[in-house]
């Protein structure tokens, strides 16, 4: 026979009532900071482990699909190892949808042992704007010392598999606590719920004079000429903006360091295949490289005398 693990419930105590709301309210806030504060630290480090061992069969087999997926391609294995759980769950944190109603009060209502885990079902009540309907939310706690974190929701654990996998991921997700923070309501709220969609800049393409540019500054670092690539590919203005003693530095960093050059080369790589929305009447480029492993979220590039520059 089958053997089940019993599970009890019991009442939901301040100390696990506190931890659950400081989940669900670092989730609606959208904060990924937030959220690794609210989690238990034993649960990011489970996470990394996963992640790195993951990542490092990977290369091994000359791979790179999921560190691309989970960090783009400007960062490299050694600079994900280097992470800390925190900053590693942080940085994945950008291509997840943390999502999550925003409560005024939450009342436990009840909590079920299951193992080391204790799942907590909370009531939640909306802001006077928001209407009148009150909403049930499930989180999974972890024994934190004397208090209670929260475990990593298993809708963000969902998430992380399908980019490991490489699955699309559901065309909507209702809460990113779901199955550690699902919720559900007494009945259905019709105000509020659809925004409509916000108008967006029109996008265009990159010209042959941008590709050209692109590809003569990746091939000046390639070539190991940093001193060129700052003098010949930042706009004027950029230029002007940076002391002697500033850009000398820039130079000598990008050529004491491959790894600086590595990601220059990966920042104009991740251009060169990014749709640009152009601004000031086609003068200035921007690109949207937000979750690429860049340290920047935005690229620009300028118009000057009708020649291409680097100008962010």
């Amino acid at each position: 026979m089958t053997s089940v693990v019993p599970v009890s419930a019991e009442s939901v105590s301040g100390s696990q009532e506190r931890a659950a709301a400081e989940l669900l309210a670092a989730i609606s806030s959208g904060d990924a900071q937030a959220v690794t504060f609210a989690v238990h630290p034993a649960e990011l480090d489970r996470l990394r482990i996963m992640v790195v061992q993951r990542l490092r069969e990977e290369a091994a087999r000359g791979e790179s699909g999921i560190r691309t997926r989970l960090f783009g391609d400007a960062m490299l294995m050694g600079d994900i190892e280097r992470l800390t759980s925190v900053n590693l769950f942080r940085t994945i944190a950008r291509r997840l949808n943390l999502q999550m109603r925003t409560y005024d009060k939450l009342d436990g209502l009840t909590a079920v042992r299951d193992g080391k885990f204790v799942h907590v079902v909370l009531k939640g009540r909306q802001p006077r704007d928001r209407g009148r309907v009150e909403v049930v939310e499930l989180v999974t706690l972890v024994p934190y010392g004397k208090e209670w974190k929260a475990a990593i929701p298993l809708e963000l654990e969902a998430q992380i598999d399908d980019l490991i996998a490489g699955r699309r991921p559901p065309a909507a997700v209702s809460s990113a606590g779901s199955g550690a923070g699902s919720g559900s309501s007494s009945s259905s709220d019709k105000s509020g719920a659809t925004m409509p969609p916000a108008a967006a800049s029109a996008p265009g393409r990159n010209t042959p004079e941008i590709l050209s540019l692109l590809e003569q500054a990746e091939k000046t670092l390639v070539e190991g000429r940093c001193d060129r690539y700052y003098r010949d590919f930042l706009s004027p203005e950029l230029r002007r903006t940076l002391s002697g003693r500033t850009f000398d530095a820039l130079v000598a960093a990008c050529n004491r360091s491959i790894a600086t050059r590595e990601l220059l080369i990966a920042a104009l790589r991740i251009v060169r295949r990014t749709t640009p929305i152009f601004e000031e009447g086609g003068r200035r480029a921007v690109y949207d490289v937000e979750g690429q492993g860049l340290p920047y979220d935005r690229y620009v590039l300028e118009r000057v005398d009708g020649r291409w520059f680097i100008a962010e």
